[in-house]
């Protein structure tokens, strides 16, 4: 073969080669690069959907968690999510309606587009249909949360302490203003004199006694709130816990011409902490002292309820009454004794009764005398022993 003619087929068949090599260089970048697009593409795709799951779980979790309100909304403030304490609380509406639509709130929509433009967490105190909440609102991506946390109780809880603190103040400056003049007079020449001497130390364990009271009354509140006050119940007459509080108050009552009388059969039994039923006994007992008329009586009658399960402890007063308004307010934490029965006092005696009877199973509820008889009776409830 000429020698030319084998130098320019070797030359052909080399830039065939490289022809076919550059090629498959190409397609294999190419094919690299539609696999490396792919694998972007996948990964882009797991990290959605985890990014989805982790949202849904955040979102599943809140809305779970919270004891109170507790709302999702998109980006548009639309509803995504709502916990049964927002349904309860707002229009039980379907998902999708917007923000303000359901809580009726443009100030709870003004804190979500907050929260929303920073891109993090804004915390405000608000009002919601006249009603205190603490709100929170945390945006995470396209979504907002939003916390409610109620205020009105804790507001009327602050009120109340102070209310109680004001009072306080003016009924122990009353008792100490009259233990000072009392003390002064029993030093005077008047404190010789054996019939005004005696008197005067009436009057001091009077006082003293309201002190004691108030003492007590704040002790069992601190026991309570504490949760150190635990009711061990056990057997026990009835008859010894009437005795043992109608004694502690034998005589304030007689200082007052008021009589203590206790109709309780020495078989009745009930299911008590003996210590925890005295006092729960003696606020009633010293409640009735305190509104019976003078010369009057408190009676204390038990009786076996018809379901044999039950013993029903009554103690009634010839006082004023109670108005119907205040039969349930009365079991109120610090409300005021002289609003519903027109003496002063710290408004936890019968409070406290009631948290104690509640702690034995049973309860304790206030009525009037059936007219034209006065007076108030309060009814405790007690398990039978």
């Amino acid at each position: 073969m000429n020698a030319w003619v084998l130098a320019g087929v070797v030359g052909l068949a080399a830039l065939a080669v490289g022809l076919t090599l550059r090629a498959l260089r190409r397609e294999r970048r190419q094919r690299e690069a539609s696999e490396e697009e792919t694998r972007l593409l996948q990964r882009s795709l797991e990290d959605e959907r985890a990014a989805r799951r982790t949202q849904e779980a955040w979102l599943g979790g809140l809305a779970g968690a919270s004891g109170g309100p507790l709302l999702v909304v998109d980006r548009d403030l639309r509803l995504l999510q709502a916990n049964a304490a927002a349904r309860e609380r707002f229009v039980d509406a379907a998902d999708g309606v917007t923000l303000i639509a359901f809580s009726q709130s443009l100030a709870l929509e003004d804190l979500a587009r907050e929260a929303l433009g920073q891109a993090g967490e804004v915390e405000r105190a608000i009002e919601i249909l006249d009603r205190p909440y603490n709100a929170r609102a945390l945006a995470s991506g396209d979504v907002i949360a939003i916390a409610l946390e109620d205020r009105a109780e804790l507001r009327r809880l602050t009120r109340a302490r102070q209310d109680l603190v004001a009072n306080l103040s003016h009924e122990l400056r009353t008792p100490l203003a009259s233990l000072q003049v009392l003390a002064e007079t029993l030093a005077s020449p008047l404190g010789a004199d054996p019939a005004v001497a005696r008197d005067l130390a009436g009057r001091v364990l009077d006082e003293v006694q309201a002190l004691n009271q108030m003492t007590q009354e704040m002790l069992d509140l601190t026991a309570i709130e504490s949760g150190r006050q635990v009711a061990r119940l056990v057997p026990v007459a009835l008859r010894e816990i009437v005795a043992e509080a109608v004694a502690r108050l034998d005589q304030m009552a007689k200082r007052k011409e008021v009589r203590l009388q206790a109709e309780v059969g020495a078989a009745v039994r009930v299911l008590a902490d003996r210590d925890q039923a005295v006092r729960a006994l003696q606020n009633v007992v010293h409640n009735g002292v305190k509104f019976a008329a003078a010369g009057g009586v408190v009676k204390l009658t038990a009786s076996e309820e018809v379901d044999g399960e039950h013993i029903l402890l009554d103690v009634s007063d010839d006082g004023p009454g109670i108005a119907p308004a205040d039969l349930d307010r009365i079991f109120e934490r610090f409300y005021r004794a002289d609003q519903a029965r027109g003496t002063p006092g710290t408004g936890l005696g019968l409070a406290i009764t009631r948290h104690i009877l509640q702690a034995h199973g049973g309860e304790v509820w206030a009525g009037n005398q059936p007219p034209p008889a006065p007076g108030a009776v309060i009814h405790l409830r007690f398990l039978k022993g």
